[in-house]
């Protein structure tokens, strides 16, 4: 995997992160493709509201997994 180098102000930083979200019950929710478009779309538009870059996003039957790249600033919690 090649990683690119941010620059702040002061730092340098590569900031790779993976989530792993779970459906309540592991309920087998994303076997309809409608729902993985809209799940993807719903994460792209929200990523650019907070400055994250999604580099990969796949959908399990009952969860997913989502690989994204954020500064140092971000809060994750939020």
């Amino acid at each position: 995997m090649d990683y690119r180098l941010d620059k702040g102000a002061h730092s340098v930083y590569a900031l790779h992160y993976h989530l792993v979200q779970c459906v309540k019950y592991r309920r087998g929710v994303f076997v309809d493709d409608r729902y993985v478009d809209l799940l993807k779309t719903k994460i792209h538009s929200i990523s650019e509201t907070f400055g994250v870059e999604v580099t990969n996003i796949e959908c399990s039957p009952d969860h997913f997994h989502m690989l994204f790249k954020a500064g140092p600033t971000l809060n994750l919690p939020k």
